[in-house]
């Protein structure tokens, strides 16, 4: 069963937006914006992605992305999606640039599951979570307050 989460096609693309050209018109760089059967990877390569992806995001946060607050779904389905994304760039390379893109979205995804699994733990801290500074000050010492 597919989480209500899981990243569209159209979600993965938006990361990766030249895998969704269509190479049976040569000399055309239009971008279609999805997968479809004709583009590299295919629409069902995409999906399996995405499967994977998902897993993955659902073994760092213990197996459930709570449905409340809303927030936590569009964190995963982001998180999933750069997953899937960097995923696609590094199993189907065209050039070196593309080893230079699966770095930089290989980083972001970890940072979205790591914003997730932060947001799951604050959950039950206050309606802001850790949006509020913690302030840690050192004991003061004790000439602070002698008028010098």
């Amino acid at each position: 069963m597919a989480e209500p989460w899981t990243p569209s096609l159209e979600q993965v693309a938006d990361h990766i937006p030249t895998r969704t050209r269509d190479p049976n018109s040569p000399g055309d760089t239009s971008l279609l914006g999805t997968f479809t059967g004709v583009t590299e990877p295919t629409d069902e390569q995409a999906r399996r992605h995405i499967a994977a992806a998902v897993a993955e995001v659902l073994a760092a946060v213990g197996g459930t992305v709570p449905a409340t607050p809303t927030f936590l779904g569009h964190l995963a389905s982001e998180a999933a999606a750069l997953r899937a994304a960097a995923d696609i760039e590094l199993a189907y390379p065209n050039r070196n640039a593309d080893a230079d893109r699966f770095a930089q979205l290989d980083q972001r995804a970890k940072d979205a599951l790591q914003r997730l699994i932060d947001a799951i733990n604050d959950q039950g801290s206050g309606p802001e979570g850790s949006l509020l500074p913690v302030w840690s000050m050192p004991e003061p010492v004790w000439y602070g307050d002698y008028p010098l």
